[in-house]
């Protein structure tokens, strides 16, 4: 009884820490998005959009980008490996934050006319005025180097091999979207590259943070 109330406890609290930090990121965004509206400046073409069909279906592995966000606050074993996980991803936003303020960008993406309701409701939730870097493969390359870090299954051959196809249809979805240009994209890896180096699970399981 006891072991399932600790248990119960530890999922009641990385869903509380998750939770907080999606409001909290949440909330900031979207105030960032109205500030610099205005002085966004809009792309209309980049040489990966000559070449890459858009297409509303690309919203599935767009989206699925939350799942793969998610799996840490679960997977890992540690808590204080989920708490080390909050904070990498709060100081990576809070460095894409400040580089949307001080230059805005925004990319002209298709009309919602004629497509699936789901893409038009990405429209108004994701108001794409803040384009470099991009968070969405940020976040995904933070996520997935965390879990393959600290979680058993995706240390294992499989699992990282899963994880690097789900992290390349997301980047190629983040384009085809037209949510972002090329350099956005890469500007965002890169980005997640660096938290992902500072994240620095140990890689045993249930191991300290450093």
């Amino acid at each position: 009884m006891r072991s399932d109330r600790m248990r119960m406890k530890n999922l009641l609290q990385r869903m509380a820490l998750g939770a907080a930090v999606a409001v909290f990121a949440a909330i900031v965004y979207r105030s960032i998005q109205y500030v610099s509206l205005d002085r966004a400046v809009m792309r209309h073409e980049c040489w990966t959009w000559r070449w890459l069909p858009f297409h509303a279906a690309w919203i599935w592995p767009y989206l699925s980008m939350f799942v793969l966000a998610g799996l840490p606050w679960f997977m890992l074993p540690d808590m204080r490996q989920v708490r080390r996980f909050a904070v990498c991803l709060l100081v990576m936003a809070a460095v894409s934050w400040i580089l949307f303020l001080g230059y805005p960008t925004a990319c002209a993406r298709p009309s919602a006319d004629g497509q699936p309701a789901g893409y038009a409701l990405l429209l108004d939730l994701d108001q794409a005025n803040n384009c470099l870097p991009c968070l969405h493969s940020a976040v995904s390359v933070l996520a997935a180097w965390t879990l393959a870090q600290g979680t058993a299954f995706f240390q294992s051959f499989a699992g990282k091999a899963l994880l690097m196809g789900w992290l390349l249809v997301i980047f190629v979805s983040i384009v085809a979207l037209r949510q972002h240009t090329d350099s956005d994209m890469l500007a965002g890896v890169g980005l997640g590259c660096l938290s992902a180096w500072r994240l620095r699970l140990e890689p045993r399981m249930g191991a300290d943070l450093r």
